[in-house]
């Protein structure tokens, strides 16, 4: 009993070892941009939008759903007694708006002579027919035209989904990255706080032994007091990109997860986000796979599917209707006929206006969507020459404050000699640090702006995650 109770407790260190490593270890960009793929509200709207899409499709191909009607008429009281009864049929198709019917119909009892055709065989009357539109509904009709806007209506969904990501991958890059150089920026506050509390305890042994001023020592004080406001404020701006964060970082109920500092990598990459295309290339590119493009072209497919319906609904309705019927069994008086019915349809709006004034909005909406593409692809081209711009820029600033960065800590390191030295004050050595913060702060923003960068030149090329 004792080797069991052993072994659970053992596993169970174990199990909050492996946790608290876990819970610990440096939290990744890939980490974050894919918890908020999965979780991120507006993208869980976005799917919605999506699934309705799907419905509006489904109730689309409803209007080619085959059609049973049952009818029963009984003559209870007058001269006549007679029973009707009739089961039809009907079945809508896509081949030029041809339309199938079939039935089966059974009247018996007693009619008036101009009422007869009613009057079947025993066994009743089968039929079959169609109906062919010749002209108007022939290309298109309202079924055809609307399933081919809900398909339509898909793909813009999936578009709009597809923005939602890239702008959603973007924020969350800018937040992670905004979450490492607050990470940063404490550090440099400890390391320089650390510094000043390291020799006060020195300073005053040599200001008791009288070998600097006494005001060296409250000097040094002061920096301290100022190095902990350094601290309290870089603390804060931790916090609040940690905040800002949780929004893309979800946990498995799709709740807000705060990280921690135990959680901030060592540092930015070393390595430079590799980029080889050219501005036309990447204008090329991004034409190509921005979504916004593609939803207008799909937003004007389906605007031009609307004017070519209106279009065709001012074109006369001339139909085409071809039936024939016979009966079953025996009839009365050897009644048993064979009948084929052919007919021709003709309805014309006179003045129109409804088609046409409908055929008037789909074509000023078609024109205000070409100039909307148009406009997106100014957008889109000077996004892209801005965010290469960018990244130009950033790149070489990186690499200037990494120099800077050098020299200062060169610089910091000698004036600190030199007041060991006794050559120089600790006014000119809390300078010296100072800037030698500065410095590395300055190649952290830099470092920043550079991956932010590279975030927001995915988004502008439309790259989605691999």
């Amino acid at each position: 009993m004792k080797k069991i109770v052993i072994l659970t407790l053992a596993l169970l260190s174990c199990w909050l070892l492996i946790g608290n490593a876990s819970s610990s270890a440096p939290l990744t960009l890939d980490e974050v941009q894919s918890s908020a793929q999965q979780a991120f509200p507006s993208l869980l709207a976005a799917k919605q939008r999506q699934r309705a899409a799907e419905g509006e499709y489904e109730t689309a191909e409803g209007a080619f759903d085959t059609t049973l009607k049952v009818q029963n008429r009984w003559s209870v009281t007058g001269l006549y007694q007679n029973r009707n009864n009739d089961v039809s049929i009907e079945q809508p198709t896509s081949f030029g708006g041809t339309t199938f019917f079939g039935g089966w119909r059974r009247g018996t009892g007693d009619y008036p002579v101009y009422d007869g055709k009613n009057l079947t065989a025993t066994d009743g009357e089968a039929r079959l027919g169609v109906n062919i539109p010749l002209w108007r509904n022939r290309e298109i009709d309202q079924r055809r035209a609307s399933l081919k806007q809900a398909e339509l209506g898909q793909k813009i969904a999936g578009h709009d989904y597809d923005q939602i990501l890239l702008e959603i991958r973007r924020l969350a890059a800018h937040r992670y990255w905004d979450w490492v150089l607050a990470g940063q920026r404490l550090q440099i506050a400890e390391r320089l706080l650390h510094i000043a509390e390291q020799r006060d305890a020195g300073i005053r042994k040599r200001v008791t032994a009288g070998d600097i001023p006494k005001f060296e020592a409250l000097d040094n004080r002061r920096a301290i007091i100022e190095r902990r406001e350094r601290r309290v404020m870089a603390q804060r701006m931790l916090e609040q990109s940690a905040i800002q964060l949780s929004l893309y970082w979800r946990d498995a109920e799709d709740q807000p997860r705060v990280p921690v500092a135990e959680q901030l990598p060592s540092g930015f990459p070393g390595q430079e986000p590799t980029i080889t295309l050219s501005y036309s290339k990447a204008l090329q590119t991004a034409q190509a796979q921005r979504p916004e493009l593609r939803r207008l072209d799909m937003q004007s497919r389906q605007t031009q599917t609307n004017l070519e319906l209106q279009q065709n609904q001012r074109a006369p309705e001339v139909d085409l209707s071809v039936m024939g019927a016979k009966d079953i069994g025996n009839g009365k008086d050897n009644l048993n006929r064979n009948e084929l019915y052919v007919g021709l349809n003709v309805n014309i709006p006179l003045q129109r206006r409804v088609a046409s004034g409908r055929a008037q909005v789909a074509g000023a909406n078609l024109q205000r969507l070409n100039s909307e593409r148009v406009l997106q692809e100014d957008r889109i081209a000077a996004e892209v020459k801005d965010v290469l711009s960018a990244l130009s820029a950033a790149r070489k600033r990186r690499t200037l404050t990494l120099l800077q960065q050098s020299a200062a800590q060169k610089l910091e390191e000698g004036e600190r000699t030199r007041f060991e030295l006794g050559d120089s004050t600790l006014l000119f050595v809390n300078i010296r640090e100072l800037a030698n913060g500065d410095a590395a702060l300055l190649a952290a923003e830099a470092a920043s702006n550079l991956f932010k960068g590279y975030a927001d030149y995915q988004a502008a090329l439309g790259m989605q995650a691999k």
